[in-house]
């Protein structure tokens, strides 16, 4: 045995697989301990979620805050941080199959899809001056016309239909009337009937306002009660002018006239910049309706009647009305007949 070899170490031959087994094991357990290297552009990941780089550059463009620097970049990726984890716990908690949070999350996503594929072309319609001007001359004798209006104030008593009640009331009445017509300028017509209107009508709305009606479109209507008094107020020509006083089914009246406005068409300068809004608004609507139909005719859904029909224990719609069969108007309301703002007096 040669010098050199008389001079190494006993057990070094004889436990070196052992020991690269050791090795091994080790070097393997430290990979292990390493951390994983992030995916291209994650900032941050959890158990079910991530945190990309695009993700935080839409939030810090969003959200106001300190500005760049080391520690602004922390904060805020801790709060997207914190939002990505309770996002994912609401997954975990079925929540996204919620119905409330399935529309809310619809409705964020058809609200995007209108403003990415809808909304330059409903911030484009323009609509012309020739346009403006032909929607004017199209309606002006009807809808920018003015009808004529009276405004008038009334004394009323309700005589129920009976003769003693019409007696009493009509002495009072005509009183009243004997005494402003003797003195007309101790009652300007603007006041009405003035102070006399606290304790000679029983007209609640109004008593306390010398007896104003306010303005009344004299157009024809189905009530009684504001027939006969628009039947009186055509009888004065002047403000301040006294109408006879009238007995009838509804009551006692006396009226007299505020002011009168004769029917007038509104100038086009008026009503130009409304039109204008009237048809962009059509117009955008119309967009609106072409992109919806385009987007169910590509969709091409399906509906299923008897599946519907065997829908039961659906709870009551906030604000629905009764179901009915047909449309309920008011009593002595015929068909076509605009229903107009209620003037008769409220009584027992």
């Amino acid at each position: 045995m040669s010098a050199a070899a008389s001079h190494r170490p006993l057990g070094v031959r004889r436990h070196s697989p052992l020991w690269g087994g050791v090795l091994a094991v080790l070097l393997l357990a430290g990979c292990g301990k390493k951390e994983s290297q992030p995916e291209a552009g994650v900032l941050a990941k959890g158990d079910g979620w991530s945190v990309r780089a695009d993700d935080f550059r839409h939030w810090w463009s969003t959200r106001p805050g300190p500005a760049d620097s080391p520690r602004a970049r922390t904060e805020a990726l801790d709060r997207l941080v914190e939002r990505a984890s309770m996002a994912a716990a609401a997954r975990k908690a079925g929540l996204e199959r919620d119905p409330e949070t399935i529309a809310q999350i619809e409705s964020i996503l058809i609200a995007r899809l209108q403003e990415t594929q809808l909304a330059s072309q409903i911030d484009a319609v323009k609509v012309t001056d020739e346009a403006v001007r032909a929607q004017y001359d199209s309606q002006r004798e009807g809808h920018y016309t003015q009808p004529e209006t009276v405004r008038v104030a009334l004394l009323w008593f309700n005589t129920r239909g009976q003769q003693p009640l019409v007696d009493r009331y009509r002495a009072r009445l005509e009183q009243i009337r004997a005494e402003m017509m003797s003195g007309p300028d101790q009652f300007p017509a603007a006041a009405g009937f003035g102070p006399l209107a606290v304790g000679n009508t029983e007209h609640r709305a109004s008593r306390l306002n010398g007896g104003d009606l306010g303005w009344l479109d004299v157009s024809p209507g189905s009530d009684p009660w504001r027939k006969t008094v628009l039947d009186l107020a055509s009888t004065l020509k002047n403000p301040g002018d006294l109408s006879e006083i009238t007995a009838g089914s509804d009551g006692l009246f006396l009226v007299r006239l505020v002011e009168r406005r004769a029917a007038a068409v509104k100038p086009f300068e008026s009503v130009s910049a409304e039109i204008r809004r009237s048809l962009v608004d059509q117009q955008r609507e119309k967009l609106r309706g072409e992109f919806s139909g385009r987007i169910l005719a590509e969709s091409r859904p399906q509906r299923f009647a008897e599946a519907m029909a065997a829908v039961s224990g659906l709870p009551a719609r906030p604000g629905a009305a009764p179901a009915s069969s047909s449309p309920q108007l008011p009593p002595g309301t015929a068909l076509g007949t605009e229903v107009r703002p209620l003037i008769k007096p409220n009584t027992p």
